[in-house]
């Protein structure tokens, strides 16, 4: 039975969640979740996310709203396993799916399903904070602008794929939230007295080399930039969990390393 304490915090929920927010998923989808928040007193925003794009770049929006009606709503039992790419399925074109820019061998290049990483990322970052435990996370091998270095989490079906494991006591949901140009993807579940912190720290800065190619094509004694350099980074994601001041968790989560991309100049010397 739905505990008379919980009614209020119950009621300004479905406010926010139906209400005052544009949470998508299907329409049939609404009065489950709703139950299912009832039934299994999800009565607390566990952890939230927010991440921003171009809502001018319509295909990728259309890309980004397509993968989160597939996660949105979504129940988690205890010990369940949840699977990034099994729950949103294949980015296809008959399944909707459109092409915008992606990252695919180290450059950014138009596919079919373009965006759909900025759902996992958004999706890993609210992990994160509701202290789940991460299964299988790869980084974008480019740095992200929607996430900070070493935030990201890229996927691409039937090989990379996002995973984690609800590792509390009680059901959890995962709600999306698509507003102007901001999605938010949420974390519902029992309250939790602890606060959470994810530290990042660039432990490394990388420095590009120059390379110097000789092309007989350029005027004699000039030079021609090709490619400008930019500096990488190696970075250190931490997991702080706190019970008022009290640190009960120093966690490692990740090393990542972004190489840096080399300066590379065309040159006719004189001699």
């Amino acid at each position: 039975m739905f505990k008379k304490t919980n009614i209020i915090c119950f009621i300004f929920l479905i406010l926010f969640l139906f209400v005052f927010s544009r949470n998508i998923f299907a329409d049939f989808k609404k009065d489950r979740v709703i139950d299912n928040i009832k039934k299994y007193e999800l009565n607390n925003i566990v952890a939230t996310y927010t991440t921003y794009f171009n809502k001018a770049d319509i295909n990728r929006y259309n890309n980004i709203k397509l993968a989160s009606e597939q996660i949105s709503g979504r129940l988690i039992m205890p010990n369940e396993i949840f699977s990034f790419n099994k729950i949103v399925g294949p980015r296809i074109k008959s399944r909707g799916y459109k092409e915008a820019l992606e990252i695919i061998n180290g450059k950014f290049v138009k596919g079919i399903g373009g965006g759909v990483c900025q759902v996992s990322s958004t999706l890993y970052n609210s992990i994160l904070l509701a202290d789940l435990k991460v299964i299988e996370r790869n980084k974008h091998s480019l740095p992200v602008s929607y996430v900070p270095l070493g935030r990201g989490a890229t996927v691409y079906y039937g090989q990379i794929d996002f995973r984690f494991k609800n590792n509390t006591k009680y059901p959890i949901m995962i709600m999306a939230n698509l507003v102007n140009n901001q999605l938010t993807l949420a974390v519902l579940g029992k309250a939790n007295e602890n606060t959470v912190e994810i530290i990042t720290t660039k432990s490394k800065v990388l420095s590009p080399k120059v390379i110097r190619e000789v092309d007989k094509s350029l005027e004699l004694g000039s030079r021609k930039v090709l490619q400008s350099g930019k500096k990488g980074f190696e970075v250190l994601v931490r997991r702080l969990v706190k019970k008022g001041d009290k640190i009960i968790k120093d966690e490692f989560i990740s090393k990542d390393i972004y190489s840096p991309r080399d300066t590379i100049i065309k040159i006719n010397p004189k001699n």
